[in-house]
Parts: structure tokens; C-alpha cells; sequence
């Protein structure tokens, strides 16, 4: 329907012009200005599967950046904070709208990488060099994607099928001694189109930061340090098989394997250097669809494993939580039936569905004196159903959906004195939502949300890990309720420039935090014993005007603040949420040439729930410079960040790079 709304657009543009052309010999070449029909797919995707929520898409490719990043790449949304641990491939979480890390799920292709065993996922452990494009649910995520987070959804999606032959290489180099390798191949076999994709990723980290020996209020022992045991390797793996886009019926297969080696290095002050860190994942999609025709509902069923291997040493206990070597592995397999009929008679649209997923974990350790328990299990059964209706010409649109989860726990693991423990525990989680969508006329586009959603502890909060972190499986799932309200503008088609701006304004309430309390001098344990409100305002702007000229800005502001019970911190700023974030970024192409400039502005926040440790504002400048010489050529690109060197720490003690800079080559065959 959009894809025949444009191109009935573009005719009854180019149609006048035509009408009125005067006659040409028949013997004479008439050249015709170009025609370039393009499909905005990734945004038109995401936006369909949550048609009144606010969802950022970041399409990679486009993205003028010479070593590809997620940290750097999620940034560029409105409503999302990153917190860094370190440089690149470090441990890294993402934030939606003030909520924590873990109360926002993450999804490979519509797979979720949050479970039962993690419910935190690190952007340095994910497959960057095949991510295509980033979809960011702000608020209440698509019923279909899995159980609903109060912290929101964002899924990555990598490398799309194509029918047309084409091929790619990149490659990068840059400080700390990083390289970046990637291929790509897909086209046509057949009836079916394939996609093969390998990537590789590598540095050194040996980035110098100030030390200030652990002593900040003594500035006289201050030097720089460079950061030690820091280096990773990472390598990544995708084939895809399918039938071919516009098949009635849709099969795919798709397999994805991702390895990555690094060291721990600790906090600057006092590094670890023998501490290691390797991850193994595979996971294996299957997908059948087809249907949708008159009364027929599409059908799609998605069937996914994924296992994983998580092996910790850490011999001379130099992170301070004891010696440790551990070998832990995770495995999860699920299917998710989905039904949709997109126009039933009276403007109505119904969706339904299904899933099943079975999450296993089983945990090792040969440094610890306590026996391995046997493994822990979580099953899940899932169902959804969403009614929306459109009228007044499709410019009103009602969503109202909901989804509820049976998990039932099966835990086991070893208790004070090596006495193996075991509980089994069952929950349902409910996550009801509300959308309104008004087309106003003029580009002028309204929007408001509602939604409550529960996020269940995961293993590690309910039964430990042998070690510093001691079981809870008393506890209860975070539960949060959010809305939000807005405006999205988009300027006419036939306008001397494009461009796009949306705000929006939200708040969320939040109970039963889970957070790690202090239960003897060396272990912690998880309890619900935090309340959080957060509150702000979002924009998000684009445009592109005459000369090459482009501009892109994200602005964040908001307000968090604890309401829980200790009186210590009610009424505090919640840690490590900046009460602003910017990032702007302006480019110029012309003639193979590319330049922009970005800055990424970060408020100042503080580290500690009685807001103590302050950590002041910050402002990182960026910039790129490109040339390709002809469409068909190879592209070079020289990127640098943290041009005025900058050594700052989103976390105590772990600090980020200075200045750095990258070079990329790319060359690619096909349309």
C-alpha cells in the first residue's frame, strides 16, 4: 500500500511535465531526467509492527563511520543512553527512556538475546559487522517480538536477502592497532536468494587515560596510564537461504555464529592482568509464511535455538571476587505462531499469536570448593492478541493489545555449605497496551501510548552465582507502567528540501526495583527494595536542504529520580542517568566527496544512588571525510572521534578513549 501510494505520487508529479513537453522528431534521442523510486523498508517495517509507538530506525550503511560501533551507532536515537565500561568491544548496556539496562530486551533478527540466564546483554558481545540496520521501540514494543519490557525493545537486524547479485568488502584500520574485516555476498541461486557474510574485529585497547592512582583528591600523584589487558578479538559468521521477495510463500533458514575472545582489565586504578573472557553463540532461524489474501489471515511461524558458551578465568581473584573458572553454557529453543488480518470488513485489523521457548542454563566452576549444581530451566508460554481500527480515510488509527507469559522456574543451584538447593516457582506476566495515531493533515502526524509491563528476575538474581552474588527466589517481577504523547512532522514531497522532525513526551512509574544489596562483607544479594519515576521529552529531527547539504539531531531530556523506601536516596537522581543528551551531526556531499562534523553532548549525572560522585558534563567532537571518485569506485573514509581528547568515564573507574582516529576502505559490486 505505501510502495502504490508513492508511485502514485511520483506519476501525477511527472505526469504535467510530461502532458506538456513539446514534440520530438521520431529520429531524435530524448533523454529523461532520472527516476529513482526508493522504499524507506527498515523505517515502514518497524513502524508497521508498532504503527502509533515512537520507534527510531538506523539504517548502518548510511551512517558515515569508518569503524562500525553499536555504542556509537544506538546513540544517535532520541530517548537512549549508552553506559560504557571501557573502549571499543568492552562491556557495554543500553537505556531506553531512563529505564535500566535490564528492563530492555534485545532481539537478533527478531530472536531474543535477553533470557533467563542474562537479562543484561552487553553490546560489545553482538555481531556489529553484520548489522544491517537498529529498530528502537520507545514505549510499548510490537506484541509479536516476545513478552513485553517496561524498559522498551531493540532489535537488530542483520544482513537482508537480496535477489540482485552483489558483493562487498571492508576493510579498517586504526588507533590502538584495530582492524575491521568484513564480506558480503548475496544474490540469486534460483528460485531462492542467499546471503553469506563474515566479519572480523580486533584491537589492542592500549588507550592512555588519567590515572589518578586512587586518590582523586590528591592531584600530585595523577599520570597517564595506558590501559593493559584490553584487547579482543571477534569474529562473526551469517548464511542465509530463502525464497526470493514477492513469493507467496516465504521460507528461510538462516544460521549465525559469533566467537569473541578479550582480556578483563579491572578498573584503571588497579587493573587485572591475567583475567580472561570468551563467548561462543550460535543460533539457528527457521521461518514459514505466506497467506493474507481476502478474508485469509498471514500467517508466519518462527522457529529459533540458540546456544551459547561463556567460559570466565580469573586465577589470581585479581577482580576481587574471589578466583574463579568458570565454563557456562545456555541454550534456548522456542516457536512463535503468528496470525494477522491486516482488513477485515469496517476498518478492523486483528493480530494473534502463540509461542513456546524452553531456557536452559548450567553453570560450572572448577576454582570454587562447591559442587556444580545441575542445570536450572525456564519455560515459557506466551499468548497475544491486538484489535486495531482505522477510519476517516485511514487518518485515525486505535490500537488496543495485550500479551500474557506463564514462566515457570525450575531452579537449582548450591547453597551456603555446599547443600544443593532447588525451587520451582511459577508466574504470569501481563502486559496490556493502548495506541492512538492521527493523520492531521499537512505531514502533521499525533501519537499517544499507554502501556504496564513486568520484567522476571533472572537466574542470577535468583539463585546467584556460587559466589559474591547470593540467590533470592523470593523475589517479584520489576512492574512499570509508561505513556507517552506526541507530534511527528514530515515536510512535503515537492518542498526545495526533506526533512522529518518528531517530539515526544513521556513518563513511567516503576516498583519493586531489583537491586544488589550488601548482605555480608564480601557477597550481595538481590531484593526489591527501589521505586523509580522518570520523566521527559524527546526530539528528534533530519533534514536534507540544497548543495549536499544534510543535518541529523537526537536530543534527550529528562528527570529520574528515586521514590523508593530507603530515605537515603528517595528523592535522589537515579545514577548514571544524565538529565540531557544531544547528539547533532552535519553533512555535505558533492561530486564522490563526503564531510560531516557530529558532537555528541552528555549532561552531567552521578555514579552513586546518594549522589555523591558527580561526573560533570562532557562534549565529544567528531568527524569524517570521504571520497569515492565514481558511483562503481571504492569509497575511502577517514573518521576521527574525541578530536579534543577528552578522557572521560561513563562508570568509575573504567575509563573511555581520547582522541583515535580510523580509515576504511570499501568496495562493492551490484546495484
Amino acid at each position: 500500500m505505501v510502495l502504490h501510494l508513492l508511485l502514485s505520487a511520483l506519476v501525477a508529479a511527472v505526469a504535467p511535465d510530461s502532458a506538456r513537453a513539446a514534440p520530438v522528431p521520431a529520429d531524435s534521442i530524448v533523454l529523461l531526467p532520472e527516476v529513482r523510486v526508493e522504499r524507506d523498508r527498515p523505517l515502514s517495517d518497524a513502524r508497521r509492527r508498532a504503527p502509533t509507538a515512537f520507534v527510531t530506525t538506523i539504517d548502518v550503511d548510511l551512517r558515515a563511520r569508518a569503524l562500525r560501533s553499536l555504542p556509537e551507532l544506538l546513540v544517535e536515537a532520541a530517548g537512549v543512553h549508552v553506559q560504557q565500561y571501557g573502549g571499543l568491544g568492552a562491556f557495554s548496556t543500553v537505556s531506553v527512556r531512563g529505564a535500566p539496562p535490564n528492563q530492555v530486551t534485545l532481539y537478533l533478527d527478531g530472536v531474543p538475546l535477553t533470557s533467563a540466564a542474562a537479562s543484561t546483554v552487553s553490546l560489545g558481545d553482538l555481531p556489529v559487522t553484520a548489522i544491517d540496520r537498529i529498530e528502537i521501540y520507545r514505549g510499548p514494543s510490537p506484541l509479536a517480538l516476545g513478552p513485553g519490557s517496561p524498559g522498551g525493545a531493540v532489535n537488530l537486524v542483520t544482513m537482508p536477502d537480496a535477489t540482485d547479485p552483489r558483493a562487498r568488502l571492508r576493510l579498517v584500520r586504526g588507533s590502538f592497532d584495530t582492524w575491521e574485516g568484513a564480506g558480503t555476498w548475496s544474490g540469486a541461486l534460483g528460485p531462492l536468494a542467499a546471503v553469506v557474510h563474515g566479519g572480523v574485529q580486533s584491537s589492542t585497547g592500549d588507550f592512555l587515560f588519567d590515572d589518578d592512582n586512587g586518590t582523586p583528591f590528591n592531584a600530585a600523584d595523577d599520570s597517564l596510564s595506558a590501559r593493559v589487558n584490553n584487547a579482543f578479538d571477534a569474529w562473526a559468521l551469517l548464511g542465509g537461504i530463502g525464497t526470493r521477495a514477492g513469493s507467496p510463500l516465504r521460507l528461510q533458514l538462516r544460521q549465525q555464529l559469533f566467537r569473541k575472545r578479550q582480556g578483563v582489565p579491572g578498573l584503571g586504578v588497579a587493573p587485572a592482568l591475567h583475567t580472561r573472557l570468551e563467548l561462543e553463540r550460535s543460533t539457528t532461524q527457521a521461518e514459514v509464511g505466506g497467506g493474507g489474501a481476502g478474508h485469509w489471515p498471514a500467517a508466519r511461524v518462527l522457529g529459533s535455538l540458540t546456544e551459547s558458551r561463556t567460559r570466565f578465568d580469573d586465577p589470581l581473584a585479581e577482580l576481587g571476587l574471589g578466583a574463579h573458572d568458570t565454563d557456562d553454557r545456555f541454550s534456548a529453543r522456542g516457536v512463535d505462531l503468528g496470525l494477522e488480518w491486516a482488513r477485515l470488513p469496517l476498518g478492523f485489523a486483528l493480530e494473534s499469536g502463540g509461542s513456546l521457548r524452553r531456557e536452559e542454563a548450567s553453570l560450572a566452576d572448577a576454582a570454587d570448593a562447591a559442587p556444580d549444581p545441575p542445570a536450572s530451566r525456564r519455560d515459557l508460554e506466551g499468548a497475544r492478541v491486538g484489535l486495531g481500527w482505522s477510519g476517516f480515510g485511514e487518518r485515525v488509527l486505535l490500537r488496543a493489545g495485550r500479551r500474557w507469559d506463564r514462566l515457570d522456574d525450575h531452579l537449582r543451584w548450591t547453597g551456603t555449605g555446599a547443600i544443593p538447593r532447588a525451587s520451582d516457582t511459577g508466574r504470569v506476566l501481563d502486559a496490556p497496551q493502548l495506541g492512538a495515531r492521527i493523520q492531521a493533515g499537512s505531514g502533521l502526524e499525533l501519537s499517544a501510548n499507554w502501556s504496564k509491563a513486568e520484567r522476571a528476575p533472572d537466574f542470577l538474581e535468583l539463585f546467584g552465582n556460587q559466589g559474591s552474588v547470593l540467590g533470592n527466589p523470593a523475589l517479584q517481577p520489576e512492574r512499570g507502567e509508561s505513556w507517552d504523547a506526541g507530534a511527528r512532522w514530515t515536510s512535503p514531497r515537492d518542498a526545495s528540501f526533506s526533512g522529518t522532525i518528531s517530539f515526544a513526551h513521556f513518563e513511567s512509574r516503576t516498583e519493586d526495583l531489583i537491586l544488589y544489596v550488601r548482605s555480608s562483607p564480601s557477597s550481595v544479594r538481590a531484593m526489591n527494595v527501589a521505586r523509580a519515576r522518570v520523566r521527559g521529552q524527546e526530539i528528534e529531527a533530519s533534514a536534507a536542504g540544497p548543495l549536499g547539504f544534510s543535518a541529523s539531531a537526537a536530543v534527550t531530556l529528562q528527570e529520574a529520580i528515586d521514590r523508593g523506601p530507603v530515605p537515603f536516596w528517595n528523592g535522589m537522581r537515579l545514577p548514571e542517568h544524565p538529565a540531557s543528551e544531544v547528539v547533532a551531526r552535519l553533512d555535505w556531499s558533492h561530486r564522490g566527496v563526503d564531510a560531516g562534523v557530529s558532537l555528541h553532548h552528555l549532561g552531567d549525572n552521578y555514579l552513586d544512588r546518594v549522589n555523591r560522585q558527580r561526573v560533570a558534563r562532557r562534549d565529544l567532537l567528531g568527524a569524517s571525510l570521504g571520497w569515492r571518485p565514481t558511483p562503481r569506485a571504492p569509497r575511502l573514509l577517514i573518521e576521527g572521534r574525541n578530536l579534543t581528547d577528552d578522557r572521560a568515564a561513563d562508570v568509575g573507574g573504567f575509563p573511555l578513549p581520547g582522541r583515535s582516529v580510523f580509515v576504511s576502505l570499501e568496495a562493492h559490486t551490484g546495484p
